[in-house]
């Protein structure tokens, strides 16, 4: 059995087994949830401004949102490692979400486009994480 470092093979393919289990499982959720919240976005963006003709605005926030945060969580895990970039990142797409529950209950549209637009942290962050499975892996197996 060879050593890495002073971790042995097995123990890095137990870690990355579980790495990988916790990524999909993330996936899959973060996901669903995500894509749910765009099209809750779309319809209480109709609902509170009375009009489908501005209905395409959450789409678009939250896409800037998510461009934005893709570079930044990219960053950060560049500098500080991926576990700083992708917990900022989905603290903050956790952050826009409750923004978006809080819009709804005061029936406040420019809180909802500034929390959908943080919302799209939460998307970028998700993307990026699959990352995270590979990281592990031995040159040959990535």
């Amino acid at each position: 059995m060879h050593t890495v470092g002073k971790v042995t093979e097995a123990e890095r393919d137990r870690v990355q087994q579980r790495t990988l289990r916790v990524v999909m499982l993330g996936q899959v959720l973060g996901g669903a949830g995500l894509a749910a919240g765009v099209t809750v976005g779309a319809l209480l963006a109709e609902q509170m401004m009375h009009t489908k003709g501005l209905a395409g605005v959450p789409a678009a926030l939250f896409t800037l949102g998510s461009a934005l945060a893709a570079y930044l969580v990219g960053r950060i895990s560049q500098r500080s490692g991926r576990r700083l970039g992708l917990g900022l990142g989905f603290a903050a797409g956790g952050l826009g979400a409750a923004g978006v529950v809080l819009a709804a209950a005061l029936d406040n549209v420019p809180l909802l486009f500034v929390a959908l637009f943080v919302y799209g942290a939460g998307t970028a962050t998700n993307l990026q994480a699959r990352y995270a499975g590979a990281d592990l892996a031995t040159a040959a197996a990535r």
